[in-house]
Formats: C-alpha cells, sequence, structure tokens
C-alpha cells in the first residue's frame, strides 16, 4: 500500500479550503488541531515567520468557528461549576499572555466559594472574549476582571453574580451595536451566549473608563454533574487551549 505524505504547507492549504459552517464542525476542528500540533510539533522552528503565520491562521479559523457555533446554539449542557475558580484561572493565563505586550490582567473577587449551573466551555470562552475585546479596542495598560455576588435583602445566599471587565479608554458604541446582527461575529456570538444563560450582557463607558457587564443567575446546580475544569497550566501548556485561540487577535 502506497502512503501518501503531505507537507506542512500542502496540510495547511487543505485545512483553510474546509468550510467553516457549523455542519462541518467536528471535521474542521480535528483538521485545525491536528495541524497546530503539527505545527508546533519541531521546537526549533518555534522563531519561523512562515510557521507563526500558518499557526495564527488556524488560531483565528479555530475562533471564527468557535463564535460561529455559538452565535447558531439553540441550547446547551449545563454543570455544576465553580465560577470564581474558573475565572481565576482564565485571568491568570490571559495575564501571562499579554504581559508580554505590557499589558495586564487583574482578578477581583470575595474569598468565598461561587458555584452555578452553567455551560463551562461557554463561560470561559465569554469570559476570554470580554478580556480580548478589552485589549483589542482599549488603550488602558490594566484590565480589571471583577467577580460580585449579588445577595437579595433580608437573604444570606447570591442569587445572581455580575462580572465586570474594565479598563481605559472609551469603547465605540456604535460600532459594537453594528457587530451585533452580523452572524458570526464575536460580539454576536458572547449576546447569544449570555441568553442561553438566562443572562445579561451591556456595555457602557463610565469615568473615562470602557466597562463590559454581565449579570447572570446563581441558579442551583443539584443534579448536575460536576465539571473539573483545565488548571492554569493546562491552560498555557496546551496552544490549542481556548485561552491561545481567543486571543490570537492580541497576541498572534
Amino acid at each position: 500500500m502506497n502512503t501518501i505524505v503531505y507537507t506542512i504547507e500542502e496540510q495547511f492549504r487543505a485545512v483553510m479550503e474546509l468550510p467553516l459552517a457549523a455542519e462541518n464542525e467536528a471535521r474542521l476542528r480535528a483538521a485545525l488541531q491536528e495541524l497546530m500540533y503539527n505545527l508546533l510539533a519541531d521546537p526549533q522552528r518555534k522563531h519561523d515567520f512562515k510557521l507563526q503565520s500558518m499557526l495564527l491562521a488556524c488560531k483565528m479559523r479555530m475562533r471564527a468557528l468557535q463564535n460561529l457555533i455559538a452565535c447558531g446554539k439553540s441550547e446547551t449542557t449545563f454543570w455544576r461549576c465553580d465560577i470564581r475558580s474558573m475565572a481565576e484561572d482564565i485571568c491568570s493565563a490571559a495575564d501571562l499572555l499579554l504581559s508580554p505586550l505590557d499589558r495586564a490582567v487583574h482578578f477581583e473577587a470575595p474569598e468565598e466559594y461561587i458555584e452555578a449551573a452553567c455551560s463551562p466551555r461557554d463561560f470561559s470562552w465569554l469570559v476570554l472574549e470580554l478580556i480580548c475585546n478589552a485589549a483589542r479596542h482599549t488603550h488602558g495598560e490594566d484590565i480589571t476582571v471583577r467577580m460580585q455576588p449579588k445577595r437579595p435583602l433580608k437573604h444570606r445566599k447570591p442569587n445572581a453574580c455580575v462580572l465586570t471587565a474594565e479598563s481605559a479608554g472609551s469603547i465605540d458604541l456604535g460600532q459594537l451595536h453594528a457587530s451585533c446582527s452580523r452572524e458570526g461575529s464575536g460580539v454576536s456570538a458572547m449576546l447569544r451566549t449570555a441568553q442561553l444563560h438566562n443572562s445579561t450582557l451591556l456595555w457602557l463607558g463610565r469615568d473615562g473608563q470602557s466597562v463590559a457587564a454581565w449579570r447572570f443567575p446563581l441558579q442551583k446546580p443539584s443534579g448536575l454533574l460536576e465539571w473539573e475544569a483545565p488548571d492554569l497550566v493546562e491552560l498555557l501548556s496546551d496552544q490549542c487551549s481556548q485561552v491561545y485561540v481567543a486571543l490570537a487577535q492580541v497576541c498572534g
């Protein structure tokens, strides 16, 4: 039996020609991940400009696929998640990736366990998109992500949580509004993810700061399976992870 061996350039062209469509998700994800691992296989070529350009194209393709799928979702699977730890690890990973660009991500939250029913992959992606948008569209060196549980009067347990991403600089609300209705855009994907979580997402400017705020209910997650989130080391050691893909527009 003859075995056909493709060069990395031929494999790259073949993968890039695969249609970006929801029905092609499984095939495209598998092909992109295989290509990205092949591109990263030779550590001696990690500074090769052509290789890095192909790797960035893969990440951007994966990013576009993620947003396209999110926009078209009609439902999602919920797990019992420790959202405080998840958000903290995401922010720590993003902080390390942005540090060479002299940008920093700070995470602030009360020292308490915050549990919620959510889709962990979608939750993580939305938090990363909030950070990415702040890094792309504002000039502030610091991006502050805050998680604040909200308690009704006379209740000790919170029934909702507000997560905000804030940075110095103005935000073009007109451009933001226009992208909301553009199919496959990051903003429309974020709004759809928020909707599936029965939550609200908004942007505003105040005191020279741009703020994105996501308010979601802390539903009782009884009966749901517990999600084992990847830790900080896993997020950073795998260049195909969500962190690298989501921040590709900023970090390359």
